[in-house]
């Protein structure tokens, strides 16, 4: 899914208010936060040699890799919106996604760009925004520059991702339209959206035409043309791997599906909105797959290009993370929406040569983290009541962790479906019972121990630490929290203890 706003398709260039701050703007980093979409943890370069993405690869190097990032929610909008509130879903009112949802992040509630503007930088998103859901924005915005300002960006180039990236409108669209392309990619579309998202084949424009190269090829001539004596923050949100699978030319040929292995946890069968699907079928899924990350990759080397050819790319400050991840056949699933690692769990990587440690840490952490974390070194100060932290007292070595748990939640009513992880287990509840995974000994979540007798304390401990974690971030649903499954047990446990008849 990915209805971003047709209405965003403006290139808006605002004023700054300057402000004083302790860290001197010749001091401050160029500061690149680099988002990709659906992005599987299972398959990142420095974990799995199938992956090809040798640029992402060497930052990850230089930089700390954080294995146990997880995504506020396993779905686009929710996710990002975390991200630029520093709120989770359950408190932050953007839990709503999906078809008749109606948000929008209010300026006050959604301070990322103004904390880091307000130290100085100039603060710029290019790609896919998708923040809102529904035209309630309208009622409080003249247009979409408004909007933008109000969130305090200086410059926007939203690109919304396929279908709506043939809307006509957008910057995409426009330069479709331009080259003669727009009503063959728009049919292209359309039939791969009749036969499934994931039907394998390649895109039928060229890769300098593909939507993701267009957006990285904008963002890096705006790197280029910024002035050398103010520092900028830049979030370039790409819409790779995310579906359709329509890696473009060579890209689409890259991986022989023959020759990739797929994990245990992907059955031999599986169903896919009622078609059958094999293990042929999904290594297929998967190298085209992996075709669309390695030009993420290539887009990647784009960028560093270009803050090299500013100076300013051995100081920089990189962070490189997904709004979710994809389960690619994992547990017989594709796309998102689950709380098992191919979906919750998304890569991250920070890199800033004055400051973090090349490492790896496993420390539980949000995606939405990102947030502070640009605050704290861009020296500016973090607006009040946000749940997000900082991850540089982890990056520097000062701390191993700055919380106890990673939760993710999809949902808006009680029973949330919500998930918690510490450092070894995970657990999540839906409306039909729970689930119980030791990540130690079961890294790919093959065996529930949610009903094994030895592990009834685990369970009722990782559920007191959800709980704990609901009523400290002010969750209106911790109350009495229980998953539907454990009040009916207790209600049995009552009638049987009464005498009572079940």
């Amino acid at each position: 899914m990915n209805p971003a706003p047709p209405w965003i398709s403006v290139i808006a260039w605002l004023s700054l208010v300057p402000a004083a701050f302790a860290v001197p703007a010749q001091q401050k980093p160029d500061m690149l936060v680099i988002l990709a979409d659906q992005w599987s943890p299972r398959y990142t370069g420095w974990d799995n040699p199938q992956v090809r993405t040798p640029h992402m690869d060497r930052i990850a190097a230089e930089g700390m890799i954080f294995d146990a990032c997880h995504t506020t929610s396993p779905v686009c909008m929710p996710a990002r919106v975390s991200l630029i509130t520093g709120l989770y879903p359950h408190n932050g009112g953007h839990a709503l996604w999906g078809n008749g949802a109606q948000f929008y992040p209010k300026p006050e509630d959604a301070p990322m760009f103004l904390d880091i503007q307000r130290a100085g930088l100039t603060t710029a998103q290019i790609g896919k925004t998708h923040w809102t859901a529904g035209p309630a924005w309208h009622e409080h915005f003249k247009n979409s520059g408004a909007f933008f300002k109000a969130l305090g960006l200086d410059h926007v180039a939203d690109i919304p991702g396929p279908p709506d990236s043939v809307n006509g409108r957008d910057p995409y669209s426009r330069h479709l339209r331009e080259r003669g392309l727009l009503q063959a990619v728009a049919d292209d579309l359309h039939g791969r959206y009749i036969r499934g998202e994931y039907e394998p084949r390649a895109s039928v424009v060229k890769p300098e035409d593909y939507h993701d190269v267009f957006t990285t090829d904008l963002a890096a001539a705006f790197i280029r043309a910024q002035p050398q004596d103010k520092p900028l923050c830049l979030v370039v949100s790409l819409h790779s791997p995310h579906p359709p699978l329509d890696a473009p030319g060579d890209y689409a040929a890259m991986f022989d599906p023959e020759k990739l292995t797929l994990p245990p946890s992907v059955p031999e069968r599986y169903l896919r909105e009622g078609r059958a699907m094999d293990h042929a079928k999904t290594r297929r899924m998967l190298a085209n797959y992996l075709g669309k990350l390695a030009l993420v990759d290539d887009c990647v080397a784009k960028l560093v290009e270009a803050l090299k050819a500013r100076g300013t790319w051995d100081g920089a400050f990189v962070a490189i993370s997904a709004d979710h991840g994809e389960m690619m056949g994992a547990h017989g699933y594709l796309t998102k929406g689950r709380f098992y690692d191919e979906s919750v769990r998304v890569p991250l990587v920070l890199r800033w040569p004055a400051q973090v440690k090349p490492g790896r840490s496993k420390a539980p952490v949000q995606m939405m983290d990102i947030y502070p974390t640009l605050v704290e070194a861009a020296g500016g100060e973090l607006t009040p009541g946000r749940f997000a932290k900082s991850l540089l007292p982890i990056a520097r070595g000062e701390k191993d962790r700055v919380r106890p748990i990673a939760i993710s939640e999809i949902g808006d009513k009680a029973p949330l479906r919500i998930m918690a992880r510490d450092d070894r287990f995970k657990y999540w509840a839906d409306e039909e019972r729970e689930y119980l995974f030791d990540l130690e000994s079961d890294p790919l979540e093959m065996h529930d121990l949610s009903t094994a007798p030895d592990h009834r304390e685990t369970l009722h401990a990782m559920r007191e630490k959800l709980l704990t974690h609901l009523r400290s971030t002010q969750s209106n649903l911790s109350a009495g929290y229980k998953p539907k499954v454990q009040r009916l047990r207790e209600a049995e446990a009552r009638k049987a203890a009464s005498g009572a008849k079940p």
